[in-house]
């Protein structure tokens, strides 16, 4: 922040706000035309250096950045009746005070809102905004397409060789955690964190190649991995065991009930099975929401990559313009679009791009 948005911020008083989430709201009135609100609302983020997540005819909605760029809180302006302006701030983590910080967002959000309605009233900027606004979100410049690029070509989704690559890192990666405790020192959360983001990662390039994207079964397939995972690490780490002590009598099953027995122990700490059992429960647990959380982004960039920009940028001109999702479909198919298949990617792509504008907002 410059010094002089420093000094700006520094005239408003803060108000203290309790609370899981503290948010704070004020409200102003402006003089200012009512059709440039909106668009002097982003000039002030823009200014402030406020990522703006989301944006309409009635509001906007932008997240601050502290330090080491973390985003601290989220600022929502809504355009109310008569020139009111609304102004929200709500701290994105639970802090349960937060120190006024919320108040000093608002306070500086209207201050400079108000300087800059003046400044720009007088030099002629505010009707450039609003013309400028009114092109972006008019698509005053947009050429509608005489034609589209023809759909690529991609294989049937395949369920049995994304299973079989899913064998296959499980097993892979239950070898190396195997090796790795055995050899190594086991350090509880670090193991998880690579498994968990290793997993994801190949699994997600393996349904690239396979085009499988239905998510309910790949929950399934991640949940099947960590089992498989954990039985495999559990059995090599017993082959390798026995081979270094020269056991051959003992059993597989034997092993485990001995480690069961044994139970955890933490520094000199004994938890016993109970301590066990939460430790291999983590072990399998933590992983899967990571991998799950990885392979989503994943195949939610390679369902939007299916489709050329040009298709995807059609087709929410279309969705703008108010038609229906069967008005969509018709025009998508007077351009080359025409088997369901293609459609239902299309609309695929666009659910996608829109919950990574919602997970932006959140």
């Amino acid at each position: 922040m410059n010094i002089e948005l420093e000094n700006l911020q520094s005239t408003i008083k803060r108000q203290y706000s309790f609370k899981y989430k503290p948010e704070f709201s004020e409200s102003f009135k402006t003089d200012i035309k009512e059709s440039q609100i909106i668009p002097l609302t982003i000039e002030v983020f823009e200014k402030l250096e406020w990522p703006i997540v989301f944006a309409d005819k009635k509001s906007v909605e932008a997240k601050r950045k502290g330090d080491w760029n973390k985003l601290t809180e989220k600022i929502t302006v809504t355009k109310k009746t008569s020139g009111r302006i609304e102004v929200h701030s709500k701290t994105i983590e639970g802090n349960f005070i937060d120190f006024g910080k919320n108040s000093k967002r608002t306070g500086l959000f209207i201050a400079l809102f108000q300087k800059l309605a003046t400044e720009y009233k007088e030099s002629g900027k505010l009707a450039e905004l609003e013309t400028e606004f009114e092109k972006q979100n008019n698509w005053a410049d947009y050429e509608i397409p005489t034609e589209l690029p023809k759909p690529k070509e991609f294989g049937k989704p395949n369920l049995t060789l994304s299973i079989i690559g899913a064998l296959i890192i499980a097993i892979l990666f239950g070898l190396l955690i195997a090796f790795l405790t055995i050899n190594f020192t086991y350090f509880i959360g670090v193991y998880e964190l690579g498994i968990g983001f290793g997993i994801g990662y190949f699994f997600g390039q393996i349904l690239k190649k396979t085009n499988y994207t239905e998510f309910r079964p790949i929950q399934f397939i991640v949940a099947g991995m960590m089992i498989v995972m954990f039985i495999t690490s559990q059995f090599t780490q017993y082959q390798l065991i026995i081979s270094e002590n020269n056991i051959s009598e003992l059993g597989f099953f034997d092993f485990m009930k001995m480690r069961f027995e044994h139970g955890l122990t933490i520094k000199d700490l004994n938890t016993g099975w109970i301590g066990l059992t939460f430790s291999w429960i983590f072990q399998m647990v933590f992983p899967y929401f990571l991998a799950i959380g990885k392979i989503a982004g994943i195949t939610a960039n390679y369902i939007i990559e299916k489709i050329p920009e040009k298709v995807l940028e059609y087709t929410i001109y279309l969705f703008d313009m108010e038609k229906s999702e069967s008005e969509v479909r018709a025009e998508l198919a007077q351009k080359g679009w025409n088997k369901k298949s293609d459609q239902d990617d299309v609309m695929q792509a666009i659910a996608e791009i829109s919950g990574f504008h919602q997970m932006n907002r959140e």
